[in-house]
């Protein structure tokens, strides 16, 4: 960026043969003015009115020529804008002082052209003219013509190009209504001509005053073009056409004063420089060619004559997927490197080599064995109640060899474990009368059932705490809807209020004041805050139902575990213990409860005579009948897998 500059303001006072010599002065270096007033003698003897006020400005043009406001005001603006530097040039003041005649001149006289070209009189025919007594052709609107550089080096090989715009504006003149004399639409007209210019000087006093963060620009369309010139990237100079008359000293006085302040604001223009996308892409082509021309030459006195700086083609990326496989192999010692790209293909390769044995190797375990997630508790309690695995979740064999049933070997039975010796319900004497249900309970979640039992606690936890989070963000969305409510109130208030005085537009597009702006942003931000918390709820409300379901089943599980764990150790008769033991071919919790009680003699009748009438004719079949007994249970159980993973994908 340039460095920062002050807006130039410069002051021509409108030729007059009634020139009031003593009330403006001139100063010697014809860089300041002097208004002087004669006190109000009606206001009696004590009269503290101010009577004296000086202005220092960059130059008086009294009396000057067409050609010399051109000089002095701007020929340097212009050529900077050559150099690709932003200007504007804006002339303001009371209606009748010479604003249009400076900006655009007279037609009938070459030598009284203004500063603006005669192109611009094309843009003239479209400005709507109206006639009172301070001017018989007032120009009743702003005038903005704008002028766009653009310049571009003559040699091919340069892609940077320079841009700037000059602003000519010629505004509509301030006036007071009561000396106009303005009635009906032109009175209607000056009244939005005053307004905007207030707009204007409100928004040069933001820019002035360095402790305001937001300058008003968005209250009319004049400021809103303007944006940009206003203390932004842009060389600016101000022309202040006055009267010399005494009778419009009070408007004179207005006009020097809004050139005072416009004096303070600072601008910091600086080159707008551009690259033609177009030029830069040939420019690169271009260099390509020529690198790829000197690696070639480099290469052929190098004697590498099989170098390619192409893109790899599919034939050659299969030949380095080939080479890669067969180095993984050990069939092939070494990869010849050639270049950069054939080394990253390599390495991608290696890449896609390793994921896909991984997706094999995945696919040779799920072919062999049954993947359990661990945190699938009902799939865990099936697996154990089928005797594949024990409580800690590691492979059962069966201890003994013997017998055609898988046994769960006791926790105290590995070696290098010693038994524990708090004794439990199950461990002393079993009593006559059974423990209450919910002192066993207690017992059972503190010893068998106290990882479920954890399990559970932590997930309910879990539950609470999300459920805790829910209802905070709930109270959330609830203050954040109603301030929505009110920012809507407040912003339909001013809209109304802005129909009320008048809307102003620009290219189609409404211009409303910084507190309706203000309020338009509060309510996008309130929204933003309202969807983001809302999707917070959403996301915690199925989380809410995930962990609820979790507890549920841990609930379920931990009472089903107790059902089995107090029947088997105070229900089931003790003649029926003995194959619940250690080396039995029933595992606890596997025979219903009342499969247990109602087992009569009839069954085992049946089982005998089957021993009795079809072993002593095959006594080699016992090894067949063993095995027939095992594969069943395979059957069994791996029907009981498929019909559990049914049930989880539904």
């Amino acid at each position: 960026m340039g460095s920062r500059k002050k807006v130039h303001a410069y002051v021509r006072v409108k030729p007059t043969d009634d020139f009031a010599h003593e009330m403006i002065k001139y100063g010697d270096d014809n860089k300041s003015i002097d208004i002087h007033f004669k006190k109000d003698i009606r206001k009696g003897i004590v009269n503290n009115q101010q009577t004296d006020w000086s202005f220092k400005l960059d130059g008086v043009l009294h009396d000057a020529s067409q050609d010399l406001v051109y000089e002095t005001v701007a020929k340097d603006v212009v050529s900077q804008a050559l150099d690709g530097y932003n200007g504007t040039i804006m002339c303001y003041g009371q209606t009748g002082a010479g604003k249009t005649y400076t900006m655009t001149g007279a037609t009938e006289n070459y030598q009284h052209r203004g500063i603006l070209p005669r192109a611009l009189q094309q843009g003239e025919t479209n400005r709507i003219i109206a006639s009172h007594t301070m001017n018989k052709s007032s120009s009743r609107s702003h005038c903005i013509f704008t002028i766009y550089v653009e310049a571009h080096s003559r040699t091919l090989s340069e892609e940077k190009y320079i841009t700037s715009k000059i602003n000519l504006v010629d505004l509509a003149g301030s006036e007071r209504l009561g000396k106009s004399g303005s009635e009906g639409r032109v009175l209607k007209e000056a009244t939005f001509i005053n307004k905007s210019l207030s707009f204007l000087e409100q928004a040069i006093i933001a820019l002035v005053d360095q402790k305001r963060g937001h300058i008003p620009f968005r209250q009319c369309k004049l400021t809103h073009a303007l944006k940009d010139s206003l203390g932004g990237n842009c060389n600016m100079v101000l022309v202040t056409n006055i009267y010399g008359e005494a009778s419009q000293l009070e408007e004179t006085l207005s006009s020097l004063r809004f050139a005072s302040r416009m004096k303070l604001v600072t601008t910091e223009p600086a080159i707008n420089e551009k690259y033609d996308a177009e030029r830069m892409v040939k420019n690169l082509e271009k260099e390509l060619v020529l690198l790829k021309q000197e690696l070639a030459i480099h290469d052929s006195l190098a004697n590498r004559t099989l170098v390619t700086y192409e893109p790899m083609d599919e034939v050659q990326i299969a030949e380095i997927n080939s080479q890669v496989r067969r180095y993984l192999e050990g069939t092939l010692d070494e990869i010849d490197i050639i270049n950069l790209r054939q080394i990253q293909e390599v390495f991608n390769q290696f890449r896609v080599v390793l994921s896909q044995q991984e997706q094999e190797v995945e696919l040779a375990l799920r072919r062999k064995y049954t993947l359990i997630d661990k945190n699938d508790f009902a799939a865990i309690s099936a697996v154990q109640k089928a005797g594949l695995v024990d409580v800690d979740g590691h492979l059962v064999g069966e201890p003994d060899g013997q017998g055609f049933g898988l046994g769960v070997a006791p926790f105290a039975t590995k070696p290098g474990k010693k038994a524990k010796t708090k004794r439990t319900f199950k461990d002393q004497l079993r009593p006559s009368t059974p423990p209450s249900k919910p002192v066993a309970f207690e017992e059972f979640k503190n010893e068998r059932g106290s990882e479920i039992n954890r399990i559970f606690k932590e997930n309910k936890s879990i539950l609470n705490e999300r459920r805790k989070r829910a209802s905070e963000t709930t109270q959330r969305i609830n203050v954040i809807k109603r301030e929505i409510d009110m920012t809507k109130e407040a912003l339909s208030l001013q809209k109304s209020l802005r129909e009320k005085q008048g809307e102003y537009e620009n290219k189609g597009l409404m211009i409303i004041d910084e507190e309706e702006f203000l309020l338009i942003l509060k309510l996008k931000d309130l929204k933003k805050q309202y969807r983001s918390e809302y999707q917070d709820l959403r996301d915690l409300r199925a989380e809410i139902q995930y962990c609820q379901r979790l507890v549920d089943q841990c609930r379920h599980r931990l009472l089903m575990e107790f059902d089995i764990w107090y029947n088997e150790s105070f229900v089931i008769p003790e003649d029926m213990q003995v194959a619940l033991r250690l080396g039995g071919s029933i595992r606890p919790g596997m025979v219903p409860i009342s499969r247990i009680v109602s087992l009569g003699e009839d069954d085992q009748d049946k089982f005998s005579q089957l021993q009795h009438t079809v072993l002593p004719e095959g006594p080699d079949s016992i090894s067949f009948y063993n095995a027939k007994v095992k594969t069943e249970q395979k059957h069994n159980y791996l029907k009981a897998m498929m019909g559990l993973q049914h049930a989880l994908r539904k």
